[in-house]
C-alpha cells in the first residue's frame, strides 16, 4: 500500500509546483515574416493564398528551467469514486425497496375514485373498440 504523507507535506509540494507554473517561461519573439507580394492591411482584404504556396515553418520552442516532474502521487490514475456498478442481485434488491416504497404511498381508492376509474377505463376500451370496428369494416367494403 501507499504510504500517505502528512498534508503539510503534500501542501508544500502542490504550492513548489505552482509556483514554477506561474514563472513564464521566456520564449524569444521572432518576427513574423510576410510574403512581399501579398500586402495585410486588413483581414477582410487579404487575397486567398492556396495551401501549396504558404510558407510554413515549425516554431522551436526554447524552454530554459523546465518545471520538475510531477510527483508520482499526483500523476496516479484517479480513483473509482462512487458505487460500483450493480450486479443483478444489487439490482433486485433496489427494486424490492422501489416496490416498497410504492405501496407504501398508495391507497385504497374510495367508493367514488373507483366508480371514476371504472368509467373512465370503459370509455377508453369502447373508444378502441370502436376504431378496431371501423377498421375492420373499411377493411370489408374495399377489399
Amino acid at each position: 500500500m501507499d504510504e500517505q504523507k502528512p498534508d503539510e507535506e503534500l501542501q508544500e509540494e502542490i504550492e513548489e509546483i505552482e509556483q514554477t507554473d506561474e514563472q513564464p517561461a521566456e520564449v524569444p519573439e521572432q518576427p513574423v515574416e510576410t510574403p512581399e507580394e501579398v500586402e495585410i492591411s486588413s483581414p477582410a482584404e487579404q487575397p486567398w493564398v492556396p495551401p501549396e504556396k504558404v510558407k510554413v515553418e515549425p516554431i522551436e520552442e526554447v524552454v530554459e528551467d523546465a518545471p520538475a516532474e510531477l510527483p508520482p502521487k499526483l500523476v496516479e490514475q484517479p480513483k473509482h469514486i462512487g458505487a460500483p456498478v450493480p450486479g443483478k442481485i444489487e439490482r433486485l434488491k433496489a427494486f424490492i425497496m422501489e416496490c416498497r416504497r410504492v405501496l407504501r404511498v398508495t391507497k385504497k381508492p374510495d367508493k367514488q375514485e373507483f366508480y371514476t376509474i371504472v368509467k373512465i377505463s370503459a370509455i377508453g376500451i369502447a373508444i378502441i373498440g370502436f376504431i378496431g370496428f371501423l377498421v375492420h369494416f373499411a377493411k370489408e367494403l374495399l377489399f
